[in-house]
């Protein structure tokens, strides 16, 4: 139960975490192609969980092996294999906090939704006026609206 426990409250900070830490080979890499997607973090977020899945599997598929460390009378010293443990506990803990993260995050925005703001808040970036704005389509980002 502990197990289960520790992956389900720190499997989100592992996300970004692991996230951020699977996205700097490709942008290494592969520079131009991943400067023109979008990469927010909700993508490292699921990179992330992604990474820990995957990790959480090998867990139950692979096992774990404990060794124990056996001091003999004549003074030398043996490590003792175990039997392998198949332990599913950390896949479920992975798989409840995404569940738990995802229902979060969209109660948050139908709240934003509901309250008359879209994704930047009740009023945009800067209120009803402001010069800078999101783009529609085309690339990402904040463009400029004149003087």
């Amino acid at each position: 139960m502990s197990t289960f426990a520790s992956y389900f409250f720190f499997a989100p900070v592992f996300a970004v975490v692991f996230g951020f830490l699977g996205w700097m080979v490709p942008v290494l890499l592969f520079r131009g192609a991943v400067a023109r997607r979008r990469v927010g973090v909700q993508t490292l977020f699921r990179t992330g969980y992604a990474i820990i899945a995957v990790v959480s599997l090998f867990l139950l598929v692979i096992g774990t092996r404990t060794s124990q460390r056996v001091q003999h009378l004549d003074g030398t010293v043996k490590y003792v294999a175990g039997p392998r443990d198949h332990d599913v506990a950390p896949l479920l803990g992975t798989a409840a906090s995404f569940v738990v993260v995802w229902l979060v995050q969209r109660q948050w925005r139908r709240w934003q939704l509901r309250r008359g703001g879209g994704p930047g808040g009740p009023a945009g970036f800067g209120g009803p006026g402001d010069r800078w704005r999101p783009r529609r389509g085309g690339s990402r980002g904040l463009e400029y609206d004149g003087g």
